[in-house]
């Protein structure tokens, strides 16, 4: 039944190639040309750039000199990020004869202006008899079927796509009343970063010390303010070398937090986050001290999958471990080798660990967590989507997909291997990983493959635009893997696309694993 779906899709993906194949001597004919020369924006303002005499087989790129300034999509949007000129490259790529050419067809100037008029408070001023102007909030921009989806070879575009219904303005009265001075628009700003503090031990003995370490999700840290919630138990001291770090000493037996205030530099905006570390346990200095970790402790695994259970400490022998769980979606199991952690359901389950340690007629002990997401095993096959039709699928029997590209009517219609990320799984994680074996899509000295990744939020899957590498930026031959990582902090990955690669290669797809 899944193939069957499959191969609709496929069949329907064929009806919009046939039509974006389909030509008349008198569209060939057509010049291409930048019709959109200059361009003036207010911040948040929006403004698509026109090109006539559009091409079906030829991709058109849009590339902002100052992003800081205004910024542009996949599809030629433009959009104004704050005040201040910039120009946009629009270039024309196509392939002729197997071989890419690219053509330079203009730039656009753009000047983007901090203020703009208040329309709330503009009402449109027009004669008794007539009816007052309703105008539209803002007109989505429609692209025209037989343009090119972002990125990769020439593919279809999915049947469905999302939709944009615009909203109306109520009716405006005339009114005699003065207009409202224009007044400043709001600026883009960009999100406030996360931070992270970690220290490299959470024990230690009075007059003995550690260090503590402060990272950020984006943005450049220019300077850390580092205390402690007690100093009568411990101090921090800043690195004189590198300021997202610091030296914690240990000074009387009790228990505190090391305090982090770290000013980051986002698009050109400082933030400054306050972040704590877990508690730090200060034990006398005749103490026996312990330090235990979990080795390689997962924050993803898949039904099915076991993960050993393996301590470390950093004095001391190991006398004893009690593990307790929260949440079922996994269970301590043992086996030869020692207990185990074993996922048997999606969901998420916290381990605690309660190690005692013995060093000489001295014990201690320490406690060790992490939390583990596990979801349910990616079926290739349920998720796999070919946006071709000029490509064949097999289903092997252990479980694996071998994709073999074949050649269409034109040069560009060629199959491309992708996939939807699961609803349940968008934005709780960071990395795709793809692992591929007998793989002949790339063989040395033939052209690689492109790759796109999409973009969307945790509530929606569905086809947006993200980043688009479509230079030969993968080599597919043998045995791999493809590691596809998610760079924008601020957004969850949900949909991969690979394409290109040489007439008749196959791939065959071992499997998919999400991480975080």
């Amino acid at each position: 039944m899944r193939i069957r779906k499959a191969m609709a899709v496929a069949l329907a993906g064929a009806l919009v190639l046939t039509t974006i194949a389909t030509g008349t001597a008198s569209e060939a004919a057509k010049k291409t040309k930048l019709k959109t020369k200059k361009v003036s924006i207010f911040v948040k303002g929006k403004k698509k750039i026109s090109i006539t005499g559009k091409k079906a087989k030829h991709k058109y790129t849009f590339t902002s000199k100052k992003k800081k300034i205004a910024k542009v999509s996949k599809k030629g949007v433009i959009t104004g990020v704050k005040a201040g000129k910039t120009t946009i490259t629009v270039k024309d790529t196509w392939k002729q004869k197997g071989k890419k050419k690219t053509k330079k067809l203009g730039t656009v100037k753009v000047t983007v202006k901090a203020k703009a008029p208040k329309q709330t408070q503009t009402p449109v001023v027009t004669p008794p008899a007539q009816t007052p102007a309703v105008t539209p909030a803002q007109t989505p921009v429609v692209t025209p079927p037989a343009q090119t989806p972002d990125g990769g070879s020439q593919t279809p575009v999915p049947s469905v796509m999302p939709s944009v219904k615009p909203s109306v303005k109520p009716s405006v009265k005339p009114s005699t009343a003065p207009t409202a001075s224009p007044t400043a628009a709001p600026t883009a700003t960009p999100k406030a970063p996360k931070a992270e503090l970690k220290l490299e031990k959470n024990n230690i003995n009075a007059g003995k010390t550690t260090t503590a370490e402060v990272s950020v999700n984006k943005g450049e840290v220019k300077d850390v303010t580092w205390k402690t919630a007690d100093e009568n138990t411990a101090t921090a001291k800043k690195d004189a070398d590198d300021c997202k770090k610091a030296v914690i000493t240990g000074v009387a037996a009790g228990e505190t937090k090391v305090i982090a205030e770290v000013v980051v530099d986002v698009q050109g905006m400082d933030f400054t986050v306050k972040v704590e570390s877990e508690t730090l346990v200060v034990a006398a200095s005749d103490a026996l001290v312990v330090n235990a970790t979990v080795e390689s402790a997962p924050t993803e695994m898949t039904v099915g999958d076991e993960f050993p259970l393996v301590v470390k400490v950093d004095t001391g022998t190991i006398e004893n471990i009690v593990w307790t769980l929260e949440g079922d979606a996994a269970v301590k199991a043992e086996s030869e080798t020692g207990d185990v952690l074993k996922a048997v359901k999606a969901g998420e389950v916290t381990v605690t660990g309660v190690v005692t340690v013995k060093q000489g007629d001295k014990t201690a002990t320490d406690t060790v967590e992490f939390t583990v997401y596990v979801m349910e095993k990616y079926n290739i096959q349920d998720g796999v989507n070919f946006w071709s039709q000029y490509a064949t699928i097999e289903k092997n029997d252990d479980g694996s997909v071998t994709y073999t590209k074949e050649q269409g009517d034109q040069d560009w219609q060629a199959g491309e291997f992708g996939f939807v990320v699961p609803r349940e799984m968008v934005g709780k994680f960071t990395k795709v990983i793809i692992k591929y074996k007998d793989a002949t899509l790339t063989p040395e000295g033939e052209r690689g493959c492109g790759y796109v990744i999409h973009y969307d939020d945790e509530t929606q899957v569905s086809w947006i635009s993200g980043e688009d590498h479509w230079d030969d930026a993968l080599r597919i031959y043998g045995d791999g893997e493809i590691v596809l990582e998610n760079k924008d902090p601020d957004r969850a990955l949900s949909t991969v696309r690979i394409y290109d690669g040489v007439l008749n290669g196959k791939m065959t797809i071992v499997s998919v694993t999400f991480q975080m």
